[in-house]
């Protein structure tokens, strides 16, 4: 393979960075956070292995890059709807289902590794991720227990339904193929019936079905 040098030829440092991350996160997915060297990933955008600092503090700096990208904009995005508390319970966890879904769906490589390889990170980096993660789960928790004292949903196990909830959307990453048979939201809209279908109590007036204009058709 030819190599570009140390300048990369010309191209810009930040597009230079920025496709050094696109290989790493390709690799990550692809071969898994340990069995992807440098070396690799120098390959990957034809540098040598030595160049790829001009760019990059090492491995695990693009890992904690992945995960900012990952979890970010999600995380901030949750924060705001829980925020909303003139939102009902319901509509709340529609909202943070839908939100959820669609972060993997349109950042689909990046929560993989995410998901899969967390625990590869280490002291202060590996802190904040666990940090991030709690304060999610702590998010889901409170609109599922606010739907509990406001007479909405059953007095069920608030952080059961929570990792439930969670774990429905987090294995989108396993299986989900963009261009499928489904859209994201339609995916999200599905999840949301049956989680709410669970947690309603008997009698509620209130119905967990979609509205008509948000009604789930099936694309082949």
């Amino acid at each position: 393979m030819a190599r570009r040098g140390v300048s990369g030829l010309g191209e810009p440092p930040r597009e230079r960075a920025e496709e050094v991350y696109a290989a790493a996160l390709r690799l990550f997915t692809e071969k898994g956070y340990h069995a992807t060297s440098m070396q690799d990933i120098a390959a990957a955008v034809g540098l040598y292995k030595g160049s790829l600092y001009h760019y990059i503090g090492g491995k695990e700096e693009l890992l904690v890059q992945v995960f900012e990208r990952a979890m970010g904009s999600l995380l901030e995005r949750v924060e705001r709807v829980v925020a909303d508390t003139s939102l009902a319970p319901a509509q709340q966890l529609r909202m943070l289902i839908r939100a959820h879904v669609e972060a993997v769906a349109s950042n689909l490589e990046a929560l993989t590794v995410y998901l899969h390889e967390f625990r590869a990170l280490t002291g202060d980096a590996l802190e904040v991720v666990r940090q991030q993660r709690e304060r999610y789960r702590e998010l889901v928790a409170t609109v599922v227990e606010r739907g509990v004292r406001a007479g909405e949903f059953k007095a069920t196990d608030v952080g059961i339904a929570t990792l439930g909830v969670l774990g429905m959307c987090n294995w989108l990453a396993q299986w989900y193929q963009p261009g499928g048979r489904l859209s994201p939201q339609q995916v999200a809209d599905h999840f949301a019936e049956l989680v709410l279908s669970g947690l309603y109590l008997e009698g509620n007036t209130r119905s967990p079905s979609v509205s008509p204009n948000e009604r789930i058709s099936v694309v082949e």
